[in-house]
């Protein structure tokens, strides 16, 4: 399965497991990932996927995805033959598995289509998401957005602090899943103590130019870590940084304010996220472009994530035109067939 990545990725692929035998072993035996198959009749890999933990602090929340096909058997049955085995065999199946996730690239709809008929919902859409790069031959110009999916087989009751300046955005993808949720308001003014600290965790993806921060803990020094994260994002020449909100603390409405300040916008609603780690269950996703970049088309095939992309590419010009924040816009070779408000072929509004 090495080869697979090696084809697809190079050596830029963020983790070490699927290049070393040994290591893709041992994490399917301890449960870390669950890897799928398929085989050609003489028995060689021809694809591959996997449900595995990645990002977020609950580890009962796991991606599904790695979704590679061979480029010698692109035009075959093999992914749709891995995706109908993992959605019959192992969806709400496997045990410790609460949830699943998938970031669908939006420059094609093969993904997409395939999260929405196994019960993953649209939550959030991360511009910007990967570099030009990672998708070299496939005729992709600028970074590429990715439409957020959850799929809940398992609810965590809680609380549910929603922040002010983001309400309608939360409140719009909430009913998407039957989730069991105490509705609490998350006042800006909510300011946590002074002797609480930000617990912060941060991760750098130096290949795709993205920073990503789950803050566990909101503490009354948040603004100055987040200036910080976002000022050392920068000096690493990335392009985007994320916030993972927790909004299961009564603070999140005031960090929800620093971040807005700071000219940041909605980037989603991401269900179980924390779960019980941190003061979850749910997250808010909040991100930043560093620096103007050239977004790839963005496409959707359900009104749903039509609705999505509206939604936080509306919030990405606000955050240009009151903080002067920068923004990502259609590469010029593309914007004369395929506008920046368009989707899925229909007009789809002012710019999510």
């Amino acid at each position: 399965m090495g080869r697979l990545f090696l084809q697809i990725y190079g050596e830029d692929y963020p983790v070490d497991d699927p290049y070393v035998p040994e290591l893709l072993i041992e994490a399917n035996r301890s449960g870390r990932i669950h890897t799928i198959v398929a085989r050609a009749a003489d028995g060689s890999v021809v694809g591959q996927a996997g449900i595995y933990q990645s990002s977020p602090p609950n580890r009962r929340m796991c991606e599904y995805g790695q979704i590679l096909v061979d480029k010698a058997y692109r035009n075959t049955f093999a992914a749709f033959r891995i995706h109908k085995y993992a959605s019959e065999r192992m969806f709400g199946r496997l045990p410790g598995v609460d949830a699943l996730f998938g970031e669908a690239v939006c420059h094609h709809l093969v993904t997409q289509k395939m999260s929405r008929g196994v019960e993953f919902y649209e939550c959030g859409l991360e511009v910007g998401l990967m570099p030009e790069a990672a998708y070299a031959g496939e005729g992709v110009q600028g970074r590429v957005s990715c439409l957020l999916h959850v799929r809940v087989d398992h609810d965590q009751p809680g609380d549910l602090f929603v922040p002010e300046c983001w309400e309608k955005q939360v409140r719009a993808i909430l009913p998407s899943w039957p989730l069991t949720r105490n509705l609490k308001p998350g006042a800006a003014g909510h300011v946590p103590p002074e002797d609480e600290a930000t617990d912060m965790a941060v991760q750098q993806f130096g290949f795709a130019g993205v920073t990503r921060c789950h803050v566990a803990q909101v503490g009354a020094q948040f603004a100055e870590r987040s200036a910080q994260e976002i000022r050392e994002a920068e000096a690493l020449g990335h392009d985007l940084v994320q916030f993972f909100l927790p909004l299961g603390s009564p603070s999140c409405g005031f960090a929800a304010e620093v971040l807005r300040q700071a000219g940041c916008f909605f980037g989603g609603f991401a269900p179980l996220w924390f779960g019980a780690a941190g003061q979850g269950p749910d997250a808010l996703l909040v991100q930043r472009l560093l620096r103007p970049v050239s977004l790839a088309v963005i496409k959707t095939q359900s009104q749903a994530g039509a609705d999505i992309v509206r939604m936080v590419l509306a919030d990405m010009q606000r955050a240009g035109q009151e903080f002067n924040a920068p923004v990502g816009v259609v590469s010029p070779d593309q914007a004369s067939d395929q506008p920046f408000d368009q989707v899925d072929g229909k007009a789809a509004g002012p710019a999510s």
